[in-house]
């Protein structure tokens, strides 16, 4: 039923960034990830879960976490979304939608938009990883909400700063 278990290693990837740095999964081990596997700018939730996440942004590196979005499209949007709403979080594209199918994300490379050049998941997930590079939770939806907040993403985090970082 899942790609991924809790206690699997996560995946390697890298990805660009929509502000131009690559961003790659090994490159953070010995920190925790919460990695965000959103619809798109183009979706008034997700936009929504963008400014709300990013509120957080300078609490996640004191928590030992890296945090990123993952969308399966629409460079140019999402890199003008970034600039305009001063994203501090990074927004990596999975053009392809490889990164969204070997995590399990449900719909990828959809066409709400009917544009090749901006596919999208159809529904959100999210995966934090321990500081081993494992999977430690994951919340896969099946429509555009039921993800945790960002204040229930700290909770756990906070957690896993006195547990070693794990979760």
């Amino acid at each position: 039923m899942f790609k991924l278990h809790n206690g699997e290693a996560a995946p390697d990837f890298s990805l660009q960034s929509v502000t131009g740095p690559t961003w790659t999964l090994s490159d953070h081990v010995g920190k925790m990830v919460c990695l965000y596997f959103a619809r798109g700018e183009y979706c008034p939730t997700t936009r929504g879960e963008f400014a709300h996440f990013n509120s957080f942004a300078r609490l996640f590196p004191k928590m030992n976490c890296e945090f990123a979005f993952i969308v399966n499209g629409g460079r140019a949007e999402h890199a003008q979304f970034a600039r305009e709403f001063r994203m501090r979080l990074p927004i990596l594209i999975d053009e392809t939608g490889e990164i969204g199918e070997k995590y399990g994300v449900y719909g990828v490379n959809h066409d709400d938009l009917k544009r090749p050049d901006y596919k999208n998941y159809i529904a959100p997930a999210v995966y934090m990883m321990d500081v081993e590079g494992a999977v430690a939770a994951f919340w896969l939806a099946s429509a555009p909400r039921g993800v945790p907040s960002p204040e229930c993403i700290l909770g756990i985090l906070g957690y896993a700063q006195h547990n070693n970082g794990k979760y």
